[in-house]
C-alpha cells in the first residue's frame, strides 16, 4: 500500500478527518504501528467505498493515533460538527500569569474595538485584509482567554489553594 491512504472525497467528511489522520501517522502501515489495529482495518475506516462506508475508526483508535500525530483532525471535525472550534492551551510553567492574562486581555480587547471602528469608520464595511487582521486579534485574545481559563481551573483544583484567594486571585479589602 502506498503512504497515501485515501482518495479525493467530498471535503469535510467524517472520512477525509479520518483519512488525513491515517496520513499524519505514516499511512495505514504506519499507523498501524502505533495503535491496537491493522492495517487492513485501518484502510477500511478511511475507504467510501459502499462496502466500508459506514466503517469508522473507534475513539479509542482516534485519541491513540491523534496523541502522536501532527493535529487533532478527527476531534475538530467532531468539534466543527457540533458547532465548536478548538484552541490549544499550551502550559506556559508553574507561575502563575494570571495578573498579565487579565491586563493582557483588556488591552487586546481594547485593540479588537478600535480596529474594528477604524474599518467600519473609513467606508462602513470589513474588506479581506481587515477582517483577516481582525481575526488575527480575536485569536490572539482567545488564546489569552483559554490560557487564564486553564489556570483558574489549576486554582480550583490546587489543594494549596482551598478558597481561590491564596494567589491573590481575589484581594477582599476588610473595610471598618
Amino acid at each position: 500500500m502506498s503512504g497515501k491512504s485515501y482518495k479525493p472525497r467530498k471535503a469535510g467528511t467524517l472520512k477525509e478527518a479520518q483519512s488525513k489522520l491515517v496520513d499524519m501517522c505514516g499511512g495505514p502501515a504506519g499507523a498501524a504501528k502505533k495503535c491496537r489495529v491493522s492495517s487492513t482495518t485501518l484502510f477500511n475506516y478511511t475507504d467510501d467505498t459502499e462496502t466500508n462506508m459506514n466503517k469508522n475508526m473507534p475513539v479509542d483508535i482516534v485519541a491513540e493515533l491523534e496523541s502522536v500525530s501532527e493535529y487533532p483532525i478527527v476531534t475538530e471535525y467532531l468539534a466543527s460538527n457540533s458547532g465548536y472550534i478548538m484552541y490549544k492551551v499550551v502550559e506556559e510553567g508553574s507561575q502563575s500569569a494570571l495578573q498579565s492574562d487579565v491586563l493582557e486581555t483588556g488591552e487586546q480587547v481594547a485593540n479588537l474595538f478600535r480596529e474594528w471602528a477604524d474599518y467600519i469608520g473609513d467606508d462602513g464595511i470589513i474588506d479581506k485584509a481587515e477582517a483577516q487582521s481582525l481575526l488575527n486579534t480575536n485569536r490572539f485574545l482567545v488564546r489569552v482567554l483559554m490560557r487564564m481559563r486553564a489556570d483558574l481551573i489549576a486554582h480550583i483544583d490546587d489543594p494549596d489553594v482551598p478558597d481561590g484567594t491564596s494567589r491573590g486571585l481575589h484581594q477582599q479589602s476588610k473595610r471598618p
